[in-house]
C-alpha cells in the first residue's frame, strides 16, 4: 500500500529516535469525524490514540471526537487547514472538494475490492493524487482503511440486470458522480440526508438506496427494504489524516510511532470489516431480505459513458491510468 510502502524507512529509522524524544513538549491533536461512537472505525481510532499516547509518553495525545461533535466533515477538514483541528478520518468524496482529482477514486467499478483499491493508491498515479493533497492543501494521509463496498436495496423488485434499475427512485448522496451513476442505469436519483432515509424508505418517498452492508444492517434498512442486490458498485476507503504543520512539528521518532500504530490498528480494522461483510449477507437474508448477485460487468459497462463528464475535474488521463491497473 502506498502509505505503508513509502513510510517503511521512516518507521525503521524512527524506532530508535523515539527513545531519544523524551524531552519533547506534549501536544494535543484533535481528531474529528462524523461516524457514530460505536462504529468500528471510531473504536479503532480510540484504540490507536490510547496506544500512541502510551508509546510517546503522552507527547502526542490524540483526542477523538466522533459523530460530528466538532463539526461536519467539511468543517473538520477546513479546521485542519487553519489550525483549529489537527486530524480527520474521511474518504475520497469529501477530500475531492480540496483536490478534485481524488474524486476518481469514487468512480463506480474502478476498484474491484479493497485490495485492488490499495493497489490503485499504491500506483504512480495514486501517489500523485495523495501527494497533491499534501503539498497543495496541507492534508497528509497516514494510512488507508476500508470503509466498505456499496450495494443497492429497494422495495420494488429484485435487481438482476441494469434494466431492473430503470425507473427506481434511489436515494443517493448529494454528489454529482452518484447522481450520474443512477441516471446511467435509468434510475431516478434522489438526494436525501442520511438521517431522513429510514423514514423515506418506510413511507415510499424513495424506492431504495445504496450503502455498504454494515450500514444497511446498522441502520436497520432490512425492516423497510425487501431486496438486496450485491452490485458492489463502489469500494470506498476512509483515511486517518493529519495537518502537515502538526506533523512537521512532531519529532521524527514520535511520527514513526504514530505511523506504526495506525497501520497496525488499521490492518486489524480492515480484516474485521471484510469479515463482517461476508457474514452480513447471510444475516440479512435471515432478517428477510431477498439477495441477488447481479452481473457486475454489465453494470460497469452501462455506467462507463459517464466518466467523460468528469475528465476535466479528474485530469484527462487520470481515470485511464488507474483503470489499467489489475
Amino acid at each position: 500500500m502506498s502509505i505503508k510502502t513509502s513510510c517503511k524507512s521512516v518507521l525503521l529509522a524512527g524506532a530508535a529516535l523515539a527513545l531519544m524524544a523524551t524531552g519533547a513538549a506534549a501536544v494535543e491533536w484533535r481528531l474529528g469525524h462524523i461516524l457514530p461512537p460505536d462504529h468500528p472505525g471510531n473504536r479503532a481510532l480510540e484504540r490507536a490514540a490510547e496506544e500512541i499516547a502510551e508509546r510517546t509518553d503522552n507527547r502526542i495525545e490524540i483526542k477523538v471526537f466522533p459523530a460530528g461533535q466538532i463539526g461536519g466533515a467539511k468543517e473538520i477538514l477546513t479546521g485542519m487547514t487553519i489550525g483549529t483541528h489537527q486530524m480527520a478520518f474521511d474518504g475520497a468524496g469529501i477530500l475531492s472538494q480540496w483536490s478534485s482529482e481524488l474524486g476518481v477514486l469514487e468512480a463506480p467499478y474502478l476498484a474491484k475490492d479493497f485490495r485492488h483499491l490499495e493497489r490503485l493508491i499504491d500506483s504512480k498515479k495514486g501517489h500523485e493524487l495523495v501527494e497533491t493533497l499534501r503539498t497543495e492543501h496541507g492534508l497528509r494521509l497516514l494510512d488507508v482503511w476500508y470503509y466498505g463496498t456499496r450495494h443497492m436495496t429497494n422495495n420494488a423488485r429484485p435487481i438482476e440486470t441494469p434494466a431492473d434499475v430503470e425507473g427506481l427512485k434511489l436515494r443517493v448522496p448529494e454528489v454529482a458522480l452518484s447522481l450520474e451513476f443512477v441516471k446511467a442505469l435509468g434510475g431516478r436519483p434522489t438526494p436525501m440526508a442520511f438521517p431522513e432515509l429510514y423514514l423515506g424508505l418506510q413511507t415510499g418517498v424513495v424506492d431504495g438506496q445504496e450503502n455498504p452492508l454494515p450500514t444497511i444492517n446498522a441502520a436497520k434498512f432490512y425492516e423497510v427494504q425487501k431486496n438486496l442486490a450485491l452490485t458492489g458498485h463502489l469500494v470506498q476507503f476512509v483515511a486517518p489524516l493529519v495537518a502537515e504543520d502538526a506533523w512537521n512539528a512532531a519529532s521524527e521518532g514520535d511520527r514513526a510511532v504514530v505511523m506504526e500504530v495506525l497501520q497496525t490498528v488499521g490492518d486489524d480494522y480492515n480484516a474485521s470489516v471484510i469479515e463482517l461483510e461476508k457474514e452480513l449477507v447471510a444475516a440479512l437474508e435471515e432478517k428477510g431480505m431477498a439477495v441477488t448477485r447481479p452481473d457486475r460487468e454489465a453494470f460497469a459497462k452501462a455506467v462507463q459513458p459517464i466518466f467523460g463528464q468528469f475528465a476535466e475535474l479528474w485530469g484527462p488521463d487520470t481515470y485511464a491510468a488507474l483503470a489499467e491497473i489489475d
